[in-house]
C-alpha cells in the first residue's frame, strides 16, 4: 500500500509524528472541557407571562389565547402546548428538529410583542426563553446556621457575589431565606373616613420618594449641579408623607396606615437533614443526634457557562468556599454535584483503557507473544489520544455519552491493528525482512481493513441524523465511534507498520545487544522518572516498584512459557483440527437419486417464500392488498413448507452428530442448570417458561444424538451434503430461537431503568391549601420517613441527605407551573452505588409504602432520570369539542386506572393522576354593569380597587446602602383576611364612597386548578408511572388493553392519544429501523465495491442476519428487555460482524486468484485467518465486559492511594449494559458463523453459481478455471 510504504520509507518522521500525537493527545485530554451532559439544542421556546391573582380561566382567555393566536402562524411549529394556572401562563412552542432555533426565537419574540397589545395593561412583561441545558445547576450549596435567617441571607448574598465573580460561572441563583419589604398597611375604615383611595397613597409616595435632577447653575467661575434629593432615608419617613391637604389640613400616611419594615409573606420553606457525608478520603461518616437535625437552609444553585470545564469550575467554587470566612456555626452542605458524576466517568474511562490494554495484551500474548501483543495494544492509547485531539479541534466537550462511547469502542480499536500486525508477523515467519514484511503484510490486508472500517462507520453514519431531543442527545455516540474508528485506521495503516517493522521479533531470533551508552541512558531515564514519582507520590512509586518486577517475573516464568507452549503446540494443533472440521463441512455426495432436490428443497422453498413475501409487501404499498395476494399466498405456503423442512433437517443434523450431539446437549444442559442456579442465588426472577426453554432444547439435542447413535445411519437420512446440514441447522436455530423468544419474551423498554441516585417525593394537598397547612403535611411525611430510617438500618445507610421544600412548582420538563403553596417536595440523595446496603429500588418502594395513606394529600414518588428527558410511561391525552365531556371521560379513565392500581389488576401501575384538579376556592366578583353605570364606575376601576386592596400596589423602592426593597401599599391583614372585609370595600367616585356590594355580587365558587391546551385546543391528561422493577412498556400495554372497550364506546370526535414516553419510543424505534435499513444498504454497497461481486456481500449479509441468534439468546439468558440501547447494540453489531467476514472472504478470493482450488482456498483461508478472527472477536468482547457486567478495578486509585476499590455493578452498567449484552452475545455467535458457516456458504454459493452457469450457458461456456474447479470440487 502506497501510504504505508511511504510511512515506512520516512519512518523517522512517523516516529516524531507519533511522539507529537501522544503529547498533543495528553494535552487535549487534560485541557478539553468536561461536563456531565452533552450540549444539545432543544427546539423548544417557552413564553411565560405572569398576572398575579388571575384565575386559570382568566389566564387562559386573557393571556394564553391571544399569545397562542399570534404564535401559531410561524412556520415549522411541531406543537404548541400551554398550561394556564393561577397567575401564570406558560406556553411551550416545539419546533421541528431541522429548524434554526435562533431564527425561531426571534420570530416568537416578535409575535409576542404583537400580542402585547391585546393583553391587560397591568400584566407583567412576557418572558421568552430558549431551553438551554447549561441553565441547569451543576451543584447546590446549602447553608444552615443556628443564627437568624436574616443574617444567613446576608452571608448567602455575599457568597453569591464571590461565586458570580468566577469567570466560568454563568449565574448563581439564591433560593430561600426571608425577603424584606416596606409594608404600608392601610386601615380600611380610616381610608374611607378620609375619603381617600389606594391610588392617592401610591401617588403621594411616588411623588415624594424621588430624586430629580435640577440642572446646573454657574456661580462665579464654578458650575454647580442642582439635584433635588427626595428619596427617603429610612422607612419611618414614609409616615410623615402628606397624602392630601383638604381645607388646608394635611392627611399623613400615619393617619390611615402603619408603616413596617418587615418581611414579605413566605412563599416557601426549605429544610435539610444530613445523614452521611464523605470525608476528605472519600469515606462515609454518619451524623447522629442533633448533627442530623432538620435545619432551615438557604441554597445557592451554581450554573456554569456553556462549554466550560465542569471540574475546573467546581474546583474554583471550592476555592471560594474555602476562602470565605463563615460565621461560627454555619454548616455548608454540597448537594447535586455533577462534577462527581463526571469524575466517576473519567475514572471509568481510564480504568477501562487500562483494563482493555491488560485484556488485549493477555489475549494476544497467547497468540503473538509479548512483544507483538504490546505492539497491537499500543493502538488503544494512540487511537484514544488522536480522538481527543480531534474532539478539541472541533470544539467538543467530554460528556458522559462521549466517554462511554469511547469505552464501547475500546475493543474495536485494536481490530485493525490485530489484522495488520498479525499479518506482518506471519510474513516474518515466512522469512521476509522486518520492513519488507511490514510492507507486504499491510498491503495484503489493507483493502479488507479499510473496507471493514468503512462498513462499521457506515452503520453508525445514519445515526448522526437522529431527529429530536433524544437524537441530539444520542447522536454523540455514533459521532464518537466514527472518530475513534477512523483514528484507529490511521494508527493501523501508518503508525503500526512502522513501529512493528522496527520492533517485531520472532521467538527464535536473538535479542540484539544494546550499546553500553544506550543502556546507561535508559537506566538514567528510569531513575529520574522514579525519583520524580517518589517526590510526587510515594504510593505510586511503591506500587510500580512492586508491580513492575512482579509482572516481569510472572512473565518470565509463567506467562511466557504458557504463551510459547500455546503458540508452538496448542495453536497449531487447534488449527489442524479446524482444518479437519472445515474439510468435513465441505464434504457432499450427490450420487444418490434426486440428491440435488433433497439437499436444496427446504432452503430453496424458505428463501423463495421469504422473497415472495417481501415482493407482496412492496406490491401492497403500491397496488393494494388484492394484488399483493398473488405473491403473498404462494410466498406464505413456500415459507411454511421451507420452515418445516428446515426444522426437520435441523433435527436430522443433531441425529447425524451422534456422540457430538449427546456431549453438546449434556454440556448445554449443565450450563443451563448452573445459570438457573446462579439466578436463584442472586434472587433474580426467572419465569417457568424461560427455565423450561433453557433445559428442553439442550435435552432435545442430546436426545437426537442418542437416537442417531442407536437407531439411525447416514443412509437413512435425507441430506447428503454437509453444507446443507449446516445451513439448514443455522436457519433452523434462528427459527427455534425466535420461537423461544416468543415463549419467554423479555419485554420492551425505552431507556434502561437504572437504580435511583435520587428519590423525589411530591406531596400535594387540595388547591387552595395555604402554605402553613401544606407545611404540616410535609412535616407529617417527614416524620414518617424519619421513623422508617430509624427502624431500618439498611435503608438509613442508603440515604445521604434529605431535603424538604414546601411551596414548589410542578416537576414538568419545560414550562411547568408556578410555585404552589399546596405542593411540597422531599428529595433523598442516595450514597454511591458501591456503598449501598440494599437495592435503591427497594429503598424507593419502602418510602412509597411508608407514605401511603397520609390524609388530605396525594403522594407521587419518582427517581432521577438517566439519558435525555422523556415523558411519563403512561401519558394519555383526551381531546374533543366539549370540555365538559372531556372532563367526564378523564374522570372515568382515572377511576378505572386507579382501581387497577389499587387492586393490582395491572401490577406495577402507580401514581395515577390527571390535570383536572379543582381550582382553589375563589370569590368571584360578578359586576352588575347596569348598577355600576348609574354611578359611572367602570369594570376596570372596580377590578383595580379590589386588586390593590388584596394584592397591593408597589409604590416605589426604599434603598439602603446597595440594597433596595419594595414599598407595598395594601390593606392591613385584619381587613383582608375574611370575606366580610371584601364586602366592606368601597370605590371612590367623584368624592363619594360607593360600596362594592352596591355594584357587584360576591359568590364563592371553585374553578379549574389549571387549563392545559394542545395546538390551541383544551386537552386533559391522565398520567401514571411504573413501580420499581416493572417494565413500563408492558404496563402501558395492559393500560391500553384495559381501556380498549371504553375507548371503542367513546362519543364521536373524542379521542385518546397515548403520548409521552410511548410516543417518543415509537419515533425513536422507527428512526432506528430506518437506520438499520440504510446502514445495511451502505454496508452492502461497500462490500460490492470491495469484492466487485454480488455473492460474497450477500453471504456476509446473511451472516449478519444469523448473528440475531446470539443476540436473542443473550437477551433471554440475561432477561434483558429489548430497548433503545439494545437496538443500538444490534445496529452496531451489524457493522462489527462484517469485519471478520471481509478479512476471511477477501483472503479466500486472493488465494483463488493465485490459482488455488476452491476447496483448498477455503480451508487455507480459514486456517490462516483463524488467529486474527479469534483475536478481534475476543478483544471486542473483553473490552465490553467491564462496562456490560460492571466489573471495575480502580487502577488510578491503586496507583495514587493504594486503593483498588473493586466494584461490581453501577448505574452506568445498567444504562449501557443492554447494548453491551447485545454486542457480546451476537459477536460471540457471529465468530462461530465466520469460522464455520461463512466458508460453507461461500462454497455453496459458488457451487450454485456454477450450476446456474451450466444451466443457462452450457458446459461450453465455462471458463477453463471453472472447469478445473469443477473437476476437483464437485458442486
Amino acid at each position: 500500500m502506497k501510504i504505508t510504504n511511504t510511512a515506512i520509507k520516512y519512518r523517522t518522521t512517523v516516529l516524531v509524528l507519533t511522539v507529537v500525537l501522544v503529547l498533543g493527545g495528553i494535552y487535549s485530554y487534560i485541557t478539553i472541557p468536561k461536563e456531565a451532559n452533552p450540549s444539545i439544542e432543544i427546539p423548544n421556546i417557552v413564553v411565560t407571562t405572569i398576572y398575579p391573582g388571575a384565575s386559570p380561566d382568566d389566564v387562559e382567555s386573557l393571556l394564553t389565547q391571544p399569545i397562542e393566536s399570534e404564535i401559531q402562524v410561524i412556520n415549522g411549529i411541531k406543537a404548541i402546548r400551554s398550561t394556564s394556572t393561577e397567575g401564570v401562563s406558560s406556553i411551550v412552542v416545539e419546533f421541528e428538529p431541522d429548524i434554526s432555533i435562533d431564527e425561531d426565537f426571534a420570530k416568537v419574540r416578535d409575535k409576542v410583542d404583537v400580542a402585547k397589545a391585546e393583553l391587560p395593561s397591568d400584566v407583567d412583561e412576557p418572558i421568552v426563553n430558549e431551553i438551554d441545558m447549561s441553565e441547569f445547576p451543576i451543584l447546590s450549596i446549602n447553608l444552615s446556621a443556628p443564627y437568624p435567617l436574616t443574617r444567613l441571607k446576608v452571608v448567602a448574598e455575599e457568597l453569591q457575589d464571590g461565586l458570580e465573580a468566577i469567570p466560568s460561572v454563568l449565574a448563581v441563583d439564591l433560593i430561600g431565606g426571608l425577603d424584606r419589604e416596606v409594608s404600608i398597611n392601610v386601615d380600611l375604615a380610616r381610608l374611607q373616613g378620609y375619603n381617600l383611595t389606594f391610588r392617592d397613597i401610591v401617588n403621594a409616595i411616588s411623588d415624594e420618594n424621588t430624586n430629580v435632577p435640577g440642572g446646573s447653575v454657574d456661580v462665579d467661575e464654578l458650575n454647580y449641579l442642582v439635584r433635588i434629593d427626595g428619596e427617603i432615608q429610612s422607612p419611618e419617613e414614609l409616615r410623615d408623607i402628606v397624602i392630601k391637604s383638604p381645607d388646608g389640613r394635611p392627611i399623613y400616611i400615619r393617619d390611615i396606615a402603619d408603616v413596617e419594615f418587615g418581611f414579605k409573606e413566605r412563599s416557601s420553606y426549605s429544610r435539610l437533614a444530613i445523614y452521611q457525608e464523605e470525608d476528605a478520603n472519600g469515606d462515609l461518616f454518619e451524623y447522629t443526634g442533633e448533627d442530623r437535625a432538620m435545619l432551615p437552609v438557604i441554597s445557592l444553585n451554581v450554573k456554569k457557562r456553556s462549554g466550560e470545564n465542569i471540574l475546573e469550575t467546581v474546583d474554583e467554587v471550592g476555592a471560594v468556599l474555602d476562602g470565605y470566612v463563615f460565621p461560627t456555626g454555619t454548616q455548608v452542605i454540597i448537594t447535586g454535584d455533577q462534577s462527581v458524576f463526571v469524575e466517576d466517568l473519567i475514572t471509568d474511562l481510564e480504568n477501562n483503557i487500562i483494563s482493555g490494554l491488560i485484556f488485549v495484551i493477555a489475549v494476544l500474548l497467547f497468540f503473538l507473544g509479548a512483544r507483538n501483543a504490546t505492539l497491537v495494544g499500543l493502538a488503544i492509547p494512540m487511537s484514544m489520544l488522536l480522538s481527543f485531539i480531534i474532539f478539541q479541534a472541533l470544539g467538543y466537550t467530554l460528556n458522559f455519552v462521549i466517554l462511554f462511547s469511547l469505552i464501547i469502542a475500546l475493543g474495536m480499536l485494536v481490530d485493525n491493528a490485530i489484522v495488520i500486525v498479525e499479518n506482518i508477523y506471519r510474513f516474518r515467519e515466512e522469512g521476509y525482512s522486518r520492513f519488507e514484511a511490514a510492507k507486504l503484510g499491510t498491503a495484503e490486508v489493507a483493502g479488507a481493513v479499510i473496507a471493514s472500517t468503512a462498513t462499521t462507520v457506515a452503520v453508525f453514519f445514519p445515526m448522526l441524523f437522529w431527529p429530536g431531543t433524544i437524537g441530539e442527545f444520542m447522536s454523540w455516540m455514533p459521532l464518537t465511534l466514527i472518530i475513534a474508528l477512523v483514528s484507529s485506521l490511521f494508527v493501523a495503516i501508518i503508525i503500526n507498520p512502522v513501529i512493528t517493522g522496527i520492533f517485531v521479533k520472532l521467538d527464535d531470533e536473538e535479542t540484539e545487544e544494546r550499546p553500553v551508552f544506550a543502556r546507561r541512558v535508559f537506566t538514567g531515564i528510569i531513575l529520574v522518572l522514579g525519583l520524580a514519582l517518589g517526590l510526587a507520590n510515594w504510593k505510586t512509586l511503591l506500587v510500580l516498584v512492586i508491580a513492575v518486577p512482579g509482572v516481569m517475573i510472572l512473565h518470565r516464568f509463567l506467562f511466557k512459557p504458557i504463551g510459547d507452549n500455546f503458540i508452538k503446540t496448542s495453536l497449531p494443533l487447534f488449527i489442524d483440527r479446524y482444518r479437519a472440521v472445515l474439510n468435513w463441512m465441505l464434504e457432499r455426495d450427490y450420487s444418490g437419486k434426486r440428491a440435488l432436490l433433497r439437499n436444496t428443497f427446504s432452503l430453496g422453498s424458505f428463501t423463495l417464500g421469504f422473497f415472495l413475501l417481501l415482493v407482496s409487501l412492496l406490491v401492497s404499498s403500491t397496488l393494494g392488498d388484492t394484488s399483493s395476494m398473488l405473491f403473498m399466498a404462494p410466498g406464505g405456503l413456500l415459507l411454511a413448507l421451507g420452515a418445516l423442512g428446515v426444522l426437520i433437517h435441523t433435527f436430522e443434523g443433531a441425529i447425524i452428530g451422534k456422540n457430538y450431539s449427546i456431549k453438546a446437549g449434556i454440556l448445554l444442559t449443565v450450563l443451563a442448570a448452573l445459570f438457573l442456579t446462579l439466578m436463584w442465588m442472586l434472587e433474580k426472577d426467572v419465569d417457568i417458561s424461560t427455565a423450561a426453554n433453557l433445559l428442553i432444547f439442550p435435552l432435545l439435542i442430546a436426545g437426537a444424538g442418542l437416537v442417531g447413535k442407536l437407531f439411525v445411519s447416514r443412509s437413512h437420512l435425507i441430506l447428503t451434503d454437509n453444507r446443507s446440514i449446516l445451513l439448514n441447522g443455522s436457519v433452523g436455530s434462528l427459527i427455534l430461537i425466535i420461537f423461544m423468544f416468543a415463549l419467554a419474551p423479555t419485554g420492551v423498554e425505552f431507556f434502561p431503568n437504572t437504580s435511583p441516585r435520587q428519590v423525589k417525593v411530591t406531596t400535594e394537598g387540595p388547591l387552595g391549601m395555604n402554605l402553613d397547612a401544606s407545611n404540616e403535611i410535609a412535616e407529617e411525611a417527614r416524620k414518617r420517613l424519619e421513623a422508617l430510617l430509624s427502624g431500618n438500618d439498611m435503608t438509613r445507610e442508603n440515604i445521604k441527605n434529605m431535603s424538604v421544600n414546601v411551596g414548589v412548582s410542578s416537576d414538568a420538563q419545560f414550562g411547568g407551573s408556578s410555585a404552589s403553596p399546596e405542593r411540597s417536595r422531599i428529595t433523598f440523595n442516595l450514597v454511591d452505588y458501591p456503598a449501598r446496603s440494599e437495592d435503591s429500588f427497594l429503598t424507593m418502594e419502602r418510602i412509597r409504602t411508608q407514605l401511603s395513606g397520609i390524609p388530605g394529600a396525594v403522594i407521587t414518588i419518582d427517581k432521577d432520570q438517566d439519558g435525555p428527558p422523556t415523558g411519563p410511561p403512561v401519558n394519555i391525552e383526551i381531546t374533543g369539542p366539549d370540555f365538559g365531556t372531556i372532563t367526564q371521560i378523564t374522570d372515568d379513565i382515572r377511576s378505572q386506572l386507579r382501581s387497577a392500581s389499587e387492586t393490582q389488576s395491572i401490577p406495577g401501575l402507580v401514581d395515577v393522576e390527571d390535570n383536572l384538579s379543582s381550582g382553589r376556592p375563589e370569590v368571584q366578583v360578578r359586576i352588575d354593569r347596569e348598577r355600576a353605570a348609574r354611578f359611572d364606575i367602570s369594570t376596570r376601576k372596580i377590578a383595580s380597587t379590589v386588586r390593590a386592596a388584596i394584592n397591593g400596589i408597589e409604590a416605589g423602592k426604599y434603598r439602603e446602602n446597595e440594597d433596595e426593597y419594595d414599598i407595598l401599599v395594601r390593606l392591613r391583614e385584619g381587613d383582608r383576611s375574611s370575606l366580610e372585609s371584601l364586602r366592606d370595600l368601597t370605590i371612590l367616585e367623584e368624592g363619594t364612597q360607593i360600596p362594592l356590594v352596591s355594584v357587584a355580587d360576591l359568590e364563592v365558587e371553585s374553578g379549574l386548578g389549571s387549563v392545559t391546551r394542545l395546538d390551541l385546543q383544551r386537552v386533559a391528561l391522565v398520567t401514571a408511572n411504573a413501580a420499581p422493577g416493572f417494565n413500563s412498556a408492558a404496563i402501558l400495554g395492559e393500560v391500553q388493553a384495559t381501556l380498549a372497550d371504553y375507548e371503542a364506546n367513546m362519543p364521536a370526535r373524542y379521542t385518546l392519544s397515548y403520548t409521552g414516553e410511548s410516543e417518543e419510543q415509537a419515533e425513536s424505534f422507527g428512526f432506528l429501523t430506518i437506520v438499520m435499513i440504510v446502514g445495511v444498504s451502505l454496508i452492502f454497497m461497500i462490500l460490492i465495491a470491495q469484492f466487485n461481486l454480488i455473492s460474497s456481500p450477500f453471504i456476509i449479509m446473511v451472516a449478519v442476519g444469523f448473528s440475531l441468534i446470539g443476540v436473542m439468546l443473550g437477551l433471554i439468558l440475561t432477561r434483558t428487555p429489548f430497548g433503545l440501547m439494545t437496538f443500538i447494540g444490534l445496529i452496531s453489531l451489524a457493522g462489527i460482524v462484517v469485519n471478520n467476514n471481509i478479512v476471511l472472504i477477501d483472503y479466500t478470493m486472493q488465494l483463488r486468484n493465485r490459482g488455488v482450488k476452491k476447496h483448498d482456498a477455503i480451508i487455507e483461508a480459514g486456517a490462516t485467518r483463524l488467529r486474527p478472527v479469534l483475536l478481534t472477536a475476543l478483544t471486542t468482547v473483553l473490552g465490553l465486559i467491564p462496562l456490560t457486567f460492571g466489573i471495575n478495578i480502580d487502577f488510578v486509585g491503586l496507583l495514587t492511594d493504594l486503593d483498588p476499590n473493586f466494584q461490581f455493578g453501577s448505574e452506568n452498567t445498567q444504562f449501557w449494559g443492554p447494548m453491551g449484552t447485545a454486542i457480546i452475545s451476537g459477536l460471540t455467535f457471529a465468530t462461530f458463523l465466520t469460522l464455520v458457516i461463512v466458508p460453507v456458504m461461500y462454497s455453496a454459493f459458488d457451487s450454485l453459481a456454477i450450476r446456474l452457469q451450466v444451466a443457462f450457458k452450457g458446459e461450453a461456456y465455462l471458463s477453463e478455471a471453472t472447469i478445473a474447479a469443477q473437476s476437483t470440487d464437485n458442486p
